[in-house]
């Protein structure tokens, strides 16, 4: 190895020490070469069917919700169905979580379980998108129909109504009229 400032390499010399040597034939070291791949395409498939699963889900939300949109449907309603894959899939990935006799849950397959996380964040991101934009639909449909309503008055030519006292003369009529009524009655 040569740094900047020398002319010569400069050697490690180094050795290994253990005391647990174990001896490998070359076809138990080729078995273990063999499982480990596979073990690790194994894992890497698992990865990608998890993938798979969250994105076939968050389009299903997606689809399912929109299609509620289109429909007219409004309010609770599409957030509920937006947040029904999100539940579903934190149910399923709280089954990988095993209690034996401890508070402290321990979890039976990890590389299920964080799939299973991976796939619940991905629903949640997902529902709350779709939640935003249901309230930002709302919002500007309630913001539209007062703009709309004003707008077809000041077309049609309707006068906003007078400001009157209509409301305390009917009061104090109501009140008027219960007195009356008790006095009429004591006689």
């Amino acid at each position: 190895m040569l740094t900047n400032h020398q002319k010569t390499p400069v050697y490690f010399d180094a050795e290994i020490v253990d005391e647990n040597i174990q001896p490998v034939d070359g076809e138990q070291y080729d078995s273990e070469q063999v499982q480990q791949a596979i073990a690790e395409t194994d894992s890497s498939i698992t990865i990608t069917q998890g993938i798979a699963q969250g994105a076939f889900l968050a389009g299903l939300q997606i689809t399912s919700t929109q299609y509620l949109y289109l429909a007219g449907s409004v309010g609770l309603f599409p957030a509920v169905i937006a947040g029904l894959p999100v539940g579903a899939s934190l149910a399923a990935t709280l089954c990988y979580l095993r209690f034996h006799h401890s508070i402290i849950p321990q979890i039976s397959d990890r590389q299920k379980f964080g799939i299973g996380v991976i796939r619940s964040a991905t629903l949640a991101a997902s529902s709350w998108k779709l939640t935003g934009d249901a309230q930002d639909m709302d919002t500007i449909a309630r913001n539209s129909f007062s703009t709309v309503t004003e707008q077809v008055k000041v077309y049609e030519g309707i006068e906003k109504p007078k400001e009157t006292n209509y409301g305390l003369f009917l009061g104090l009529a109501a009140v008027v009229s219960v007195l009356l009524y008790f006095y009429w009655r004591k006689k």
